[in-house]
C-alpha cells in the first residue's frame, strides 16, 4: 500500500494511482527520437502548477530552450523562478567544450550561479565525485535552494547520456550509487532519471534499474502505417501500477498527454454498460 505521503505525478497519476512516494527514484529509458523531452518539461509545468517545487538539469539542451518550452505551457518563468519553486540547472555547457568549462577564477567551485539556477562546469566524474562528497561533509551552498526544498519536491534529470559521452560506465555507476541516489532519497525528492535507449551497455541498464525504485519507457513503435510515441510504466517496486502501453499526444503549444487507446475506451464502454 502507498505511503500517505505520496504525491500524484502529472501525466502518471492514472498509471500509479497510489501516488510515488517521495524519496522514489524513477529510471527514464527513452529512444532518442521520442518525445521524452516534451513529456519532460509538461511533468516541469503542471508539477509546478500543483504549487510544489521542481528541478530540471538540462543536459542535451539549453536552459533557454527549456524555459521556453516550459514557458509555451503556461509558466510565468520569470515569477516561477522568483518564487524559488522553479529552478533549472545547466549541464549543458560543458558538454559544448569537451566536459569541462574554463574558469577565470583559480578558486572557481564546480557549481556557478546563474539567474535561475546554477551552471556545472566540469561533467567528469572525478571532479563530480569530490563535489559531492565535500557537500556531504560541510552542507550545501547557499545558492544551491533545492538542497532545501520539502519533501516530495521533483528532480527532472533530462538525459543523463550526456555526462557518459565523458566517463566510462563503472566510475558513473558508483557515482549515482555512492553520491546522488542517496542524496535524493535522503532529502526525499521524486526523481525522474532520462537514459537515452541502446547506446550504453546492457550491465549499465540492469546496474540502474536495480538501483531504482521503477522503470518508465518511452518508445517509438510502428502501429499499422502510423509511427506512435508510447508510455508505459514498467515497473514500480512494491505498488501496483498500470504496466501498458499508452500513446502520448503533443498539442500546439508542445504540452504532452497520455491518450486512452481504443481497447482502452471499449473496455470502459463495456464495464460502464454493466
Amino acid at each position: 500500500m502507498a505511503s500517505r505521503e505520496s504525491v500524484s505525478v502529472p501525466l502518471l497519476a492514472e498509471l500509479i494511482p497510489g501516488g510515488v512516494k517521495p524519496g522514489a527514484m524513477l529510471l527514464v529509458e527513452f529512444d532518442p527520437e521520442s518525445q521524452w523531452f516534451a513529456v519532460a518539461t509538461t511533468l516541469v509545468a503542471r508539477y509546478f502548477q500543483q504549487n510544489r517545487h521542481v528541478c530540471y538539469l538540462a543536459m542535451a539542451r539549453s536552459p533557454e530552450d527549456v524555459k521556453r518550452c516550459v514557458s509555451e505551457i503556461g509558466v510565468d518563468i520569470p515569477a516561477a523562478e522568483k518564487s524559488g519553486r522553479l529552478v533549472v540547472e545547466d549541464w549543458y555547457s560543458a558538454t559544448l567544450t569537451g566536459g569541462r568549462l574554463e574558469t577565470a577564477n583559480a578558486q572557481g567551485g564546480m557549481f556557478e550561479p546563474i539567474q535561475g539556477g546554477l551552471r556545472v562546469r566540469s561533467l567528469k566524474v572525478a571532479d563530480l565525485s569530490v563535489e559531492w562528497l565535500k557537500t556531504t561533509k560541510v552542507g550545501p551552498q547557499a545558492y544551491d535552494i533545492v538542497d532545501h526544498w520539502p519533501v516530495g519536491s521533483m528532480i527532472v534529470v533530462e538525459s543523463f547520456s550526456g555526462i557518459l559521452r565523458f566517463n566510462e560506465e563503472k566510475p558513473f555507476v558508483e557515482w549515482m550509487e555512492s553520491r546522488v541516489n542517496p542524496e535524493e532519497r535522503k532529502r526525499k525528492s521524486i526523481t525522474l532519471q532520462g537514459f537515452v535507449r541502446g547506446i550504453h551497455s546492457d550491465w549499465l541498464y540492469k546496474r540502474m534499474e536495480s538501483a531504482s525504485d521503477g522503470v518508465i519507457d518511452i518508445r517509438v513503435m510502428e502501429r499499422g502505417e502510423e509511427t506512435k510515441n508510447l508510455l508505459r510504466v514498467r515497473s514500480l517496486k512494491g505498488q501496483p501500477h498500470d504496466s501498458r502501453w499508452h500513446e502520448i499526444e503533443i498539442k500546439s503549444n508542445g504540452e504532452a498527454n497520455l491518450v486512452e487507446s481504443k481497447a482502452d475506451e471499449r473496455a470502459k464502454l463495456r464495464f460502464d454498460q454493466n
